[in-house]
C-alpha cells in the first residue's frame, strides 16, 4: 500500500520501486550459528540455497515498523537469527526461529528489540 501511496504523490516508478521493495534472490544462507549466518539486505530475501543448520540474520534498521520478507526455496530449514539484541515474537533475545522449506516469513520490528513474524501456511 505504501508504494501506491507514493506513486500517486507524484514519485516516478523507479523511485518508488527503490524506497519501497528491493528483492534479492539466489541468496545462500550461511554458518550454523547467529555469528556465521548470511546478513540479508533486502527487503524482499529469496534464500535459495540452505544446508542442514544453515542461517541469516535480518538487517539492522532503527525504525519501527520496518519489515522483511524471506522465502525459504532451500532443501532445508532456515533458521532466521534477529538482530543482535533483539527477539522474534517471545523467543528468547538473540535466538533464532526455523522457517520450513517453501515458506514465507514477514517479519515485522515493532521496536529496536522485538520482531513479530509472521509465517505461511
Amino acid at each position: 500500500m505504501l508504494s501506491y501511496k507514493l506513486f500517486q504523490s507524484g514519485l516516478s516508478e523507479l523511485t518508488v520501486q527503490s524506497l519501497c521493495s528491493d528483492i534479492g534472490t539466489g541468496i545462500e544462507a550461511a554458518g550454523t550459528s547467529k555469528s556465521d549466518a548470511k546478513e540479508l539486505s533486502n527487503h524482499v530475501n529469496v534464500v535459495e540455497t540452505v544446508a542442514s543448520g544453515a542461517g541469516v540474520i535480518l538487517y539492522a534498521s532503527s525504525v519501527p515498523v520496518d519489515s522483511q520478507i524471506i522465502f525459504n526455496s532451500g532443501a532445508n530449514p532456515l533458521l532466521v537469527y534477529p538482530v543482535s539484541g533483539a527477539k522474534i515474537n517471545n523467543l528468547s533475545t538473540d535466538a533464532g526461529v526455523i522457517l520450513p522449506i517453501n515458506t514465507v516469513m514477514n517479519l515485522i520490528m515493532v521496536s529496536s528489540t522485538q520482531h513479530i513474524a509472521i509465517l505461511s501456511a
